[in-house]
């Protein structure tokens, strides 16, 4: 594996890839074994990935939690990234990014996650119903309180970035990226480029698609994320999806590698991707995700990728 931590600064050091929680929380994805969620973690500490992200709503505080008992006694070694602005307390789930509520969003995290600090606080989704410049004057005097030392938003569309580069140094943009969902590279990704701005993909396998564990199109019940989050899951685009992951296979056995491996691998080189965040809620799937990763893909492999990517949303 090779995995390797890079310096951004002289006290923050990430790994490429990113261990992401949202399935660990147990609601959106099926059910997920708590016993097996902490072992995950703990493969995932022991072989090189050293930052974690979490988000409250991920199981109503649940994926925090197991966050917390896990980098116990491992905390000065673990770069923690958490969310604000969902309500979950209320049960609406309604965006809430006003100074009061992440304050008490924060010591909730704060509480779950057994630390009193956050590495990277990130806003999960904008809130249009209140001014950036109040929520990032809040964050900039947590910040100031030692309670999170670094800023980041997530789910931002261009104008909503600059808007809120224009009140805190941002460190981060996390956003829906991979070879299955590429809007990203229209525009959000040279701002990121031009500002410095370190960006982390999510859905990095596509919900699990391109590792090529579903053959057919597949129905999942009305709460999964699967079922409304992802479009490509959609059966209007099936052919096309399935034509990709094919492409990936048949690099991934001439490489003698698995096809996850390649799309992580194609992610990593984009221009501008920091790390690239990977779900798992076992030790199988974090193995599984980081073994070999990245391999060199050649020009050819490249747009071979590039081309049928690029042709799935297209009529």
């Amino acid at each position: 594996m090779r995995n390797e931590v890079i310096q951004e600064k002289p006290d923050v050091a990430i790994s490429r890839m990113i261990l992401g929680t949202w399935a660990m929380g147990g609601n959106h994805w099926g059910f997920c074994d708590d016993g097996d969620a902490l072992r995950a973690i703990s493969t995932a500490l022991d072989n090189g990935i050293n930052a974690i992200d979490t988000a409250p709503i991920y199981g109503d505080g649940h994926a925090e939690e197991l966050v917390g008992k896990a980098i116990q006694g491992k905390r000065d070694k673990v770069f923690l990234a958490t969310k604000c602005g969902l309500d979950i307390y209320s049960k609406k789930y309604e965006r809430n990014l006003s100074p009061s509520y992440i304050e008490h969003d924060l010591a909730q995290s704060l509480k779950r996650l057994k630390t009193d600090y956050i590495d990277l606080y990130q806003c999960h989704w904008p809130d249009p119903q209140r001014p950036i410049e109040e929520t990032m004057a809040a964050l900039l005097r947590f910040r100031e309180e030692g309670k999170i030392r670094l800023i980041g938003v997530s789910n931002f569309n261009d104008n909503e970035l600059r808007e809120a580069m224009r009140y805190a140094p941002l460190f981060s943009l996390q956003s829906h990226y991979s070879l299955l969902e590429r809007s990203v590279e229209q525009s959000t990704l040279p701002i990121c480029r031009e500002h410095h701005i370190n960006f982390f993909s999510y859905g990095s396998l596509g919900a699990g698609v391109l590792t090529g564990k579903y053959r057919e199109p597949q129905r999942f019940p009305k709460g999964d994320a699967r079922s409304f989050f992802y479009r490509f899951f959609k059966p209007q685009y099936w052919q096309k999806v399935r034509l990709l992951v094919d492409g990936l296979e048949k690099i991934a056995l001439s490489r003698e590698t698995k096809p996850g491996t390649i799309a992580l691998s194609w992610l990593l080189v984009q221009p501008g991707v920091r790390s690239v965040i990977v779900g798992a809620r076992s030790c199988e799937q974090v193995l599984d995700n980081i073994a070999y990763v990245p391999v060199e893909l050649n020009a050819q492999e490249m747009e071979l990728l590039d081309h049928l990517s690029g042709t799935i949303y297209s009529r």
